[in-house]
């Protein structure tokens, strides 16, 4: 499969359009509602744990991190490149009587868009594979580090990429949502994946059905953990799940890596 002249040439306008057209969807997609009650105590264990008093939520989404950080009492700074996606998040935080700082940038520009030092910086639901490039990883990186207090955590959750290209299934998952139905699939290139999200919908005129695609590069575990050490980071532990079970390359949904900076 080709990519566009324009993919290539605007990878930040193609996130921000993917992003903002997901954002009606997003939640009904993810279960947000459900989220809470599962991933609540493990995020109460890592905020007590580490003693985590204001946090970056660096990848927002609609925001289901960032609250549950707040009502944990952390305050939290939400950034993400779609303002859709935020959008929805103040939303979520004026129904839920929540304040927190919402703030519209790409992983790269957040030197200049944030100007605090925080506890903890999360960066989660896959959102480091968004940066194709590896001039894009290490400045990521190295503004999370810039950004967090010494002594703070950095949170990563990415899809495990060694267990996704070894079996390159093409369908990630179905999911069926209040009627709608959500098909996750990948296109596999030779150092890329084209994510796809296929969202279909029966209505009184037929089937209805909506096309949203994005590049992704498959980031595997050594990748991340040496752009990590390059960065500075110390203390560098993978798990297999927010839940901090032992990561397995083979059989792991997820890989989730905690990294320190020193004091």
């Amino acid at each position: 499969m080709a990519l566009t002249s324009e993919r290539r040439e605007n990878p930040e306008n193609a996130l921000s359009t993917f992003y903002d057209k997901l954002a009606p969807d997003y939640d009904l997609m993810t279960g947000f509602e459900k989220r809470f009650v599962r991933e609540k105590p493990f995020f109460r264990l890592l905020v007590d744990r580490y003693r985590i008093r204001t946090a970056l939520d660096a990848g927002c989404g609609t925001g289901f991190h960032s609250l549950l950080l707040a009502q944990l009492g952390v305050e939290v700074t939400a950034i993400d490149v779609s303002e859709r996606m935020l959008e929805r998040l103040a939303v979520h935080a004026n129904e839920m009587k929540l304040i927190m700082k919402l703030v519209r940038s790409s992983f790269q520009d957040l030197p200049a868009k944030v100007d605090e030092k925080f506890d903890a910086v999360f960066s989660l639901g896959n959102s480091l594979a968004h940066l194709l490039s590896n001039a894009e990883l290490s400045r990521a990186l190295s503004n999370f580090f810039l950004l967090l207090k010494p002594g703070g955590m950095l949170f990563i959750q990415n899809l495990n990429y060694d267990r996704i290209l070894t079996g390159k299934e093409r369908i990630q998952s179905v999911n069926e949502q209040d009627g709608v139905t959500f098909v996750r699939f990948y296109d596999y290139l030779d150092d890329r994946i084209i994510f796809n999200i296929l969202k279909l919908q029966l209505t009184t005129e037929g089937m209805e059905h909506e096309l949203n695609t994005v590049e992704l590069r498959p980031l595997v575990k050594s990748e991340l953990v040496q752009y990590l050490s390059q960065a500075g980071f110390r203390e560098i532990q993978p798990y297999g799940e927010i839940s901090m079970e032992e990561f397995d390359p083979q059989t792991s949904k997820d890989l989730v890596l905690l990294a320190s900076k020193s004091q």
